[in-house]
């Protein structure tokens, strides 16, 4: 697979107008409002929100942004929102293969969000604006029973590779235009490491050279490639 990029992660939320309000106001996306919920629109990505019931743990989302506009993007994040820490730093270095920077914070219902910078963007032009262009819905979070299995059957069922990080607790799969981030379950969301993985409804469309094709992974979760 030479590139995988998510068209559209659903979930659902307890508050709708809430988290509505969010997008709209703090993060200044675009929201659709719908009879059955809101649409949020992230660059070449959609973010569907729909009423539901609440449930364990949270998920965890990141927003593509161009590495030309990081330091625009970090102090604009910081003026909206509580920029999540480690030690003293609140930005965050990925490994020689990640080749990334990225920035960390939590939206509504404790959801954990990210700016990710990736040097694989950085021919793309800047909006030359005041506020940070977000390209796509770049990772989606996923929490799993056995991470080698779900990575055999992604591998198997939709032909998405690895990325580069793989361990029986965390596996990165598909490529810098779009990533699944496959955990265990009872694995613990960087950089707060306070919150699991959400045992919520969570459905992503993705855009592969595969066939169209619905995958689904226990009871909760649905990947939709085509």
């Amino acid at each position: 697979m030479r590139s995988m990029k998510i068209l559209n992660v659903s979930i659902t939320v307890c508050d709708v107008a809430k988290a509505a309000q969010f997008y709209r106001d703090i993060l200044l996306l675009p929201v659709d409002v719908t009879p059955t919920g809101a649409e949020v629109v992230i660059g070449s990505s959609r973010l569907t929100l729909t009423a539901g019931d609440s449930f364990e743990g949270v998920h965890h989302l990141a927003f593509g942004i161009l590495p030309s506009e990081f330091e625009l993007a970090h102090e604009w994040l910081a003026r909206r929102v509580s920029l999540l820490q480690a030690g003293s730093s609140d930005v965050f270095f990925g490994g020689d293969d990640w080749k990334s920077r990225s920035l960390y914070f939590l939206g509504p219902e404790g959801i954990i969000l990210e700016f990710i910078a990736r040097d694989a963007d950085a021919s793309t032009a800047s909006s030359n604006g005041e506020t940070p262009q977000m390209l796509s819905i770049s990772e989606v979070g996923i929490g799993v029973d056995v991470v080698p299995d779900t990575v055999a059957t992604l591998s198997e069922e939709l032909a998405i590779p690895t990325f580069y990080d793989y361990s029986n607790t965390f596996a990165a799969m598909g490529s810098h235009d779009g990533l699944l981030i496959v955990v265990d379950q009872e694995r613990l969301w960087f950089p707060n490491k306070i919150s699991q993985p959400a045992r919520g409804p969570l459905t992503v469309q993705i855009e592969s050279p595969t066939r169209k094709s619905r995958l689904v992974l226990g009871s909760r979760i649905s990947i939709v490639s085509g």
